[in-house]
């Protein structure tokens, strides 16, 4: 901003303006800006290490443009913060990525009981552990924190492919999603079934109102409910179905992502074909 000179007095920005200078030295831990004509300008503490990575790239009088936070500091000087051009770019990139609806490998880094931390264009993200698909989840025994995070450390140096589920820059926040990747496999598959189509299922799990199953040799999870069982009387689905057991289903509703599958119909015809 330009300053503006009333009776030899400059007129001050005010806190939280930006403001073009020129870099005078650079520091280990601190960058001099050349403000003139408002003086001398300091960039320190989290301020530096925040932008440490492009300060690097900075030279001696290079023009950039920074915050005001503090017109007189400690030492006299003008506190700032830089603006980093690069880290605007990045963002700019992560919104129009999400735009898109594109998949991205992100290298796993780190890990926390709540999910797991990578970067893309050099801006770190979090990928909860909510947002992982089915083959990634951790599978533990009462959801213990400590099981579930000694899982995820297996994920470490790994490359999962996300896609952006949220992300503000003020906060610099960016949250990852392998759910959506594998939202978006699901439906292609599914897409390639009909009702009526007899399929291959494996029984994955068995529960009060029914039985989950995975179709054929994909990742895609459908329900028998219990009334499609079978056409005899059931007191316990266990004494009928096993975990592990591979049978033949009919597909019988296909509702978004969620498949319905019957025993009972096959059952059906078969004991007519029998007659």
């Amino acid at each position: 901003m330009d300053s503006l000179k009333k009776d030899n007095v400059i007129s001050l920005p005010s806190i939280g303006s930006f403001v073009g200078g020129f870099i005078l030295e650079k520091k280990e831990r601190a960058l001099y800006i050349d403000l003139s004509p408002y003086g001398t300008g300091i960039i320190q503490g989290v301020n530096y290490l925040e932008t440490k990575s492009y300060i690097k790239k900075l030279e001696k009088g290079t023009k950039v443009l920074v915050k005001i936070l503090d017109w007189n500091n400690e030492e006299g000087l003008i506190e700032m913060a830089l603006q980093n051009l690069e880290k605007e770019k990045a963002w700019k990139r992560i919104k129009e990525m999400q735009k898109e609806d594109l998949t991205l490998p992100l290298l796993i880094s780190e890990v926390n009981a709540g999910g797991l931390m990578g970067s893309i264009e050099n801006i770190k993200g979090f990928l909860p552990a909510s947002q992982l698909s089915t083959s990634h989840y951790p599978k533990v025994n009462e959801g213990n924190k400590n099981k579930i995070l000694e899982k995820l450390k297996f994920l470490i140096g790994e490359k999962i492919q996300v896609k952006i589920l949220d992300f503000d820059p003020a906060a610099n926040k960016l949250i990852f999603s392998e759910k959506l990747v594998e939202r978006d496999k699901i439906k292609d598959i599914i897409g390639k079934y009909k009702i009526g189509d007899k399929i291959q299922v494996k029984i994955t799990k068995i529960v009060d109102f029914g039985a989950f199953v995975k179709l054929e040799d994909t990742e895609v999870d459908g329900l028998v409910h219990i009334s499609e069982i079978s056409n005899k009387s059931i007191d316990r689905i266990g004494d009928i179905l096993k975990e592990g057991e591979t049978k033949e289903a009919k597909i019988i509703n296909i509702d978004d992502n969620k498949i319905s599958l019957s025993f009972k119909n096959l059952e059906e015809k078969s004991i007519k074909e029998t007659k």
